[in-house]
Order: structure tokens, then sequence, then C-alpha cells
């Protein structure tokens, strides 16, 4: 989910609590997480630090506590030293810090529910968790967002009016995607992992076997294409791959990667995602494969 809906979302549900005092710092908590973002050009060049990517370790529960802490105090000094006028933030105490971090876990438990997940207990583990339900960003509850924010600015709408627009919209995006989730679960659950699509009513359907990797393309109301394999270990072994496992560059590219296969041309072991190379997956656009020199690693 976009920045904007998320801290939307953070301010309604302080505004329905009773707490629109709390609502900076709950807002402030809410897009903090994806400042993860500005992080790409450190996590692209060095491919050791592939957890400080977008969705890496900030969208952990670890890290979004210690992202939304340091945004709050960040916040107090600025207004320690007037650079944030008081109108703004009140001085909160112990209350702006539970409203920040309560932003910021409700980020992450929004992101939890969209594919393709959140690393929710690194350090422990870096395996994405999702439930599944959602398919990512939603045009929809952005260009929404912006259309509430902008009658607001306008004075257009009163913020009641506003909160409104914005939870219909919410809810009906969410009754939707939730009543799909159980329909294609309900029915397919046996047929592998299912993966939802951000573009129209389809979802990838992820099965395996020992040697390979069953792909198929679910389409609402249409049913299931014909299988796609591919193969794990092309000309290579599990052995060989596992040696090569937990080279930085190829935990990066698992990280992003729903799967990953292995083939072995020459003295080269090439890891790659299909998913993403053949444009069934589009983000992230870059490290769909990582070619590794047998003879410099062994």
């Amino acid at each position: 989910m976009d920045a904007l809906s998320h801290a939307l979302i953070a301010a309604i549900i302080l505004l329905a609590s009773g707490l629109p005092d709390f609502i900076p710092f709950a807002v402030l908590g809410a897009v903090i997480i994806d400042a993860d973002i500005l992080f790409a050009w450190i996590s692209d060049s060095n491919p050791c630090l592939y957890f400080l990517t977008h969705g890496g370790i900030a969208h952990s529960i670890p890290g979004a506590t210690v992202m939304s802490l340091l945004a709050y105090a960040v916040t107090g000094v600025l207004l320690i030293t007037g650079v944030i006028p008081s109108l703004v933030f009140i001085q909160a105490g112990i209350g702006g810090i539970f409203a920040v971090l309560a932003g910021a876990y409700l980020h992450v438990f929004i992101d939890y529910l969209a594919c393709p997940g959140t690393p929710l207990f690194w350090p422990v583990s870096e395996r994405k968790l999702t439930a599944g339900i959602l398919p990512g960003p939603s045009v929809v509850l952005f260009l929404t967002s912006v259309f509430s924010l902008t009658l607001l600015a306008l004075g257009a709408a009163s913020l009641f009016g506003i909160t409104g627009l914005f939870c219909t919209a919410l809810v009906l995006f969410l009754g939707v995607r939730v009543a799909l989730f159980l329909y294609v679960t309900l029915r397919y659950h046996n047929q592998g992992r299912l993966i939802p699509a951000i573009h129209r009513l389809c979802w990838l359907v992820i099965g395996e076997t020992p040697r390979a990797f069953l792909v198929r393309h679910l389409v609402l109301f249409k049913g299931m294409t014909g299988t796609e394999t591919f193969e794990k270990f092309n000309r290579t072994g599990e052995d060989e791959v596992r040696r090569y496992s937990q080279l930085p560059e190829v935990r990066r590219l698992k990280f992003h990667s729903y799967i990953v296969t292995a083939e072995k041309d020459g003295s080269t072991l090439v890891f790659s995602d299909p998913l993403r190379e053949k444009g069934y997956v589009y983000y992230p656009p870059a490290f769909r494969r990582v070619a590794i020199p047998l003879k410099d690693t062994a």
C-alpha cells in the first residue's frame, strides 16, 4: 500500500479513537517505514546489504520499532530547536511514543496482508511472510487518498467528509479482495501457492516437485492455463547449488523472488527468477539473475 494511504488509515483510526492530538505521531510512524525506499542506493550497490532494500528490515517488527523511535527522537530534537512549531506536534511524551509505534506496526500489519509480504521476524528469519490477501499497492486507494486530501486542502470537503469517502473506498476495496481471496483459496488451495496479480483478476499458481516448479495462471471465471515447468537444476545438482546459495548475490535474488532456478553454463552457475524474467511478476525489476563464476568461488 502507498504511504499516503498508510497515513490516512492511521489518522482515521486515531480520530475514531478520540485521540486527535496524537495523529501527527501515528502518521509519522505509518510513513517513516517507507523511507527505506531511499536506502536503495546502498542495497543496490552492495549485495551484502540487500536487507536494506524497500520492503526489507524496515518492514520487520524490530526494524519498524527502530525506525519509528528514531523518527520520534529526531522530531523531538526539531521541536526543541524550534525547527518544527509546537502547534504541529504537541509535547506528547510517552503517549507520542505509543502513537508512533502504533502507526509503524499498523503499516507492517497492512503490508503483511499483501504480497510479497514482509520479513516480520528479521533478523531471526529473513523469510517474507504474507497473508496473501492483497496483490500489492492499490491504484484505487492511492487515487482516493489524493482526491480526498485535495478536497480537504481546497476546503471543498470537511475532515469528516474525506474520512467517510476514504473509509468507503477502503471498505469496498478490502471487502472485494477478501471475498476473492476466500473464494480462490477455498477452491484452489490444493493446486499450489496462490499469488494475486495487481492488474486483473488473475493469480499465479505455483506448485513444485523435487526437481521443478510448476507455474499456471488462474483467471477468474475462466479457469487455469496450461502448466509451465521450470527445472530447479539444469546441468547441475542440489549439492552443488547448495554450496553457493549463501553468497550475498544469491541471497539477494532469493529475497526478491518467489522461485529461483539454477543452471550451469560452462564454468558459471546462473541463478535466476523465471517469473520476473518472463514478466509474470514485475517488482522489483532489478536483480532477476546472477551469474557465479565457479572457478572464483570454489
